[in-house]
């Protein structure tokens, strides 16, 4: 159970596009702020293998930080991000925050 809903999490995270210059405002307030959003993009993929198997505690720590710094990075690309950019990385990041909200109520008491 535990290993499923780890992959599942992961996956969730995983799945969005990085944002991408051409549906962007081209300001230096929006370079900042995606580049900082890719930062934070960046650090969830890089701790995706930091829990080993079974570590429910680790897990649920896990998804707090990514959700804290998932969430964090939606706030700063959604004003920069235009047109099909802004529709699919934001609705990516809308369905992955909300199956993780749905494991730490479930799982993260």
């Amino acid at each position: 159970m535990f290993h499923s809903l780890f992959a599942f999490c992961l996956l969730a995270l995983g799945s969005f596009a990085e944002p991408s210059i051409a549906g962007s405002v081209n300001s230096a307030a929006c370079n900042r702020d995606l580049a900082e959003a890719d930062r934070l993009i960046h650090g969830i993929r890089l701790r995706e293998n930091s829990v080993k198997q079974g570590d429910w505690a680790g897990l649920c720590r896990l998804l707090r930080q990514n959700h804290k710094d998932m969430s964090r990075a939606r706030d700063l690309m959604n004003p920069c991000l235009t047109g099909h950019d802004l529709g699919e990385n934001i609705g990516q990041i809308d369905a992955s925050l909300g199956d993780i909200r749905y494991v730490l109520e479930t799982r993260c008491r």
